[in-house]
């Protein structure tokens, strides 16, 4: 007696398997990949607040005073703002070509580098980043003494004054922390000075003055269709400038 033989996959069979494996990955591939940015926008989260934090224990030592940014001149300070370029507060260490004689090549947030506020230079790196900027591309540079060196969070370099403040008539702004209105001043946010900064591409992490950290949710792509397609665009700094007055209007109801 012979004992039949051992049936066999059919090609109907590996057919039918093959797609049934491709819809499974094709519903889940989706699904992670969410995970996964969730993951990095947490991580952010987690840097902006860092840097955010550096910025105060920056004011307590240096008089109350935030970072200065040759990019940025306060009206509290100036009624000169044609020099302005808050668009560039993304550079932590400007070129050779742009230092200036007796002033520190550190610049903004950069000067929590220098100072060793924040001694880990992948803080100033959001892992969401597509665009020019990553990390990668700035690693050695670090180590060095010269150099360009820009990173993915942008630093407004200023605040609007809190009502009452004295010296600074509300409505202008301030580089002196105990001059700002914290829970209306967004001080640090994802970067913004070219579409391809803008991180998670659906939102922004930003840090206001009062310690906190919030998302900003640009599912009407209020905020992505401010920003310079290219930092040679005209508008680059009225658009970044409106930019965080949206964060601040936001106060009342971000996340």
């Amino acid at each position: 007696m012979h004992s039949p033989a051992a049936r066999g996959f059919t090609l109907i069979d590996v057919l039918v398997s093959v797609a049934v494996i491709s819809i499974l990955v094709g519903l889940l591939v989706p699904t992670l990949g969410k995970v996964q940015e969730t993951s990095r926008r947490v991580v952010c989260q987690s840097n902006v607040r860092q840097v955010g934090l550096g910025l105060i224990m920056y004011a307590d030592d240096f008089k109350g005073l935030l970072p200065t940014s040759r990019f940025v001149q306060p009206s509290s300070q100036s009624r000169d703002s044609t020099n302005n370029a808050p668009q560039r507060t993304v550079t932590l260490r400007v070129p050779e070509e742009e230092q200036q004689r007796g002033r520190s090549s550190w610049d903004g947030l950069g000067l929590l580098f220098q100072a060793e506020y924040l001694p880990a230079s992948k803080v100033f790196y959001c892992p969401s980043h597509w665009g020019e900027n990553p990390y990668t591309r700035y690693s050695l540079q670090w180590s060095q003494t010269g150099g360009e060196i820009i990173c993915n969070y942008h630093y407004r370099g200023e605040g609007p004054t809190k009502p009452g403040s004295g010296s600074a008539p509300y409505g202008q702004t301030t580089t002196a922390l105990f001059l700002i209105d914290p829970a209306q001043s967004s001080l640090v946010a994802d970067g913004m000075e070219t579409r391809s900064d803008y991180n998670h591409r659906v939102g922004v992490n930003f840090f206001r003055a009062d310690l906190t950290v919030h998302w900003f949710d640009d599912e009407h792509n209020e905020l992505v269709d401010l920003l310079p397609s290219s930092k040679s665009d005209d508008d680059a700094q009225q658009n970044v400038m409106q930019a965080w007055r949206l964060f601040d209007a936001s106060a009342n109801d971000v996340d």
